[in-house]
C-alpha cells in the first residue's frame, strides 16, 4: 500500500511576496478600467464618424436628386417645347396643303402675291 504524506500546513508567504501580488492586481485592475475607458472613447468615436459618413452620403444622395430633378424638369420643358412646335409644323403642313389645294385649281380668290413665289432678298455686295 502506498503511504501519502501527511499534509503540511502550507507557509505564508513573505510579505514583500504578498504586497507584490496586491501591485499587480491592482496594475492588472487599472489597466483594465483604463483600457475600458479608452474602448469606451473609441467607440463614441467610431460613432461620430459613422455619423459623419452618413451626413454625407446623405448630401451627396440629395445633390444626385436634384441634379436629376434639373435634368428631369429640362427634359419636359424640351418636350413641351416640342410638342409646340409639331403643333405649329401640323398647322402649317394643313395651310400648306390648302394653299396647294387652291393653287391646283386655279383659284381666283387668292391675292396675287400668293400666287407666285415671293422675291428673295438681294445680297450685300461682294457676296454675290
Amino acid at each position: 500500500m502506498i503511504r501519502m504524506p501527511p499534509m503540511q500546513q502550507p507557509q505564508p508567504l513573505p510579505d514583500w511576496m504578498r504586497r507584490a501580488g496586491a501591485g499587480m492586481t491592482a496594475a492588472v485592475a487599472v489597466l483594465f478600467v483604463v483600457l475600458l475607458v479608452q474602448v469606451r472613447l473609441q467607440s463614441n468615436r467610431i460613432q461620430q464618424l459613422q455619423d459623419k459618413l452618413q451626413t454625407l452620403e446623405n448630401a451627396n444622395d440629395l445633390e444626385r436628386t436634384n441634379a436629376l430633378e434639373e435634368q428631369l424638369r429640362s427634359t419636359v420643358e424640351r418636350l413641351q417645347g416640342m410638342e409646340g412646335l409639331e403643333q405649329a409644323v401640323q398647322r402649317l403642313s394643313a395651310e400648306q396643303a390648302n394653299l396647294k389645294l387652291q393653287m391646283g385649281r386655279g383659284d381666283d380668290g387668292l391675292p396675287p402675291d400668293l400666287m407666285r413665289p415671293p422675291a428673295l432678298p438681294k445680297l450685300p455686295s461682294g457676296l454675290e
